[in-house]
């Protein structure tokens, strides 16, 4: 198939696939993925952690989050996918894609990073820590100026609230709280333009979970920078989810 014919929109999700050649690149869509695979084993299989996240998949001027397109709506549409399956939920992961270094190269400046939680820094010969604290989704992405130090979902039955502790250096545009009933995905948004720069702060945000059956909480800025939470399952017997 001509490359010309590849290269479009997957059935108009906005979702791509990057492909390489010897001497171009260029955005291949993969029509009905990964919508294709949702019902497979692997798919299904614990081991499957879910997709990376890198802000130079599908931005645009017109996005107020990073990956608003492309990245955001899949980790909502996975998370129903396995709403009602006893599996864990499906997370984003920070990504990069270094094929040399050369002396300055900083790629902590220029890729999004997971902050992790760990009792203990690994002492380099067994990493098992990192790899159990991903699985779970203890982390948080962000692509630096903005961080999560904690957060949580309070409260029992309908009655649910999202407490986050979060810091940023330019002025922040908003925080949302996210969430999913296994079919469709919708989010309250707090305006948080009042909050100066350089600042920190922690929200309380109340939400009605009846129905919902996940939720996740994200802060973004002004130049759209930001920061996100993987989602997590909502239960009647849930009390409180803390991550900190």
């Amino acid at each position: 198939m001509a490359l010309a014919g590849l290269a479009r929109i997957a059935a108009g999700r906005g979702r791509y696939c990057e492909a390489r050649d010897w001497a171009e690149k260029a955005l291949i869509a993969l029509p009905g993925f990964p919508d294709a695979v949702k019902d497979t084993p692997a798919f299904r299989d614990p081991r499957y952690q879910g997709v990376g996240f890198r802000w130079g998949m599908g931005l645009d001027g017109s996005e107020k989050r990073l990956c608003e397109y492309r990245c955001l709506p899949l980790l909502d549409d996975m998370s129903n996918w396995v709403a009602d399956l006893p599996i864990p939920p499906k997370y984003l992961l920070s990504i990069s894609e270094a094929r040399y270094q050369s002396p300055g190269d900083d790629i902590y400046a220029s890729a999004p990073v997971s902050y992790v939680r760990l009792g203990a820094l690994p002492n380099g010969a067994d990493f098992s820590p990192i790899i159990d604290t991903l699985m779970r989704g203890d982390y948080f992405v962000t692509s630096g100026e903005v961080l999560i130090s904690s957060y949580s979902v309070q409260g029992a039955g309908a009655q649910r609230t999202i407490a986050a502790d979060v810091a940023w250096t330019f002025p922040l545009e908003f925080v949302e709280v996210v969430w999913g009933d296994g079919r469709t995905t919708d989010r309250k948004i707090v305006p948080a333009t009042d909050l100066p720069p350089f600042g920190s702060h922690r929200f309380q945000i109340p939400f009605n979970a009846a129905g919902r059956k996940w939720v996740r909480f994200a802060a973004w800025d002004v130049a759209t920078n930001g920061a996100f939470v993987q989602p997590i399952r909502l239960t009647s017997a849930t009390t409180s989810t803390t991550r900190r």
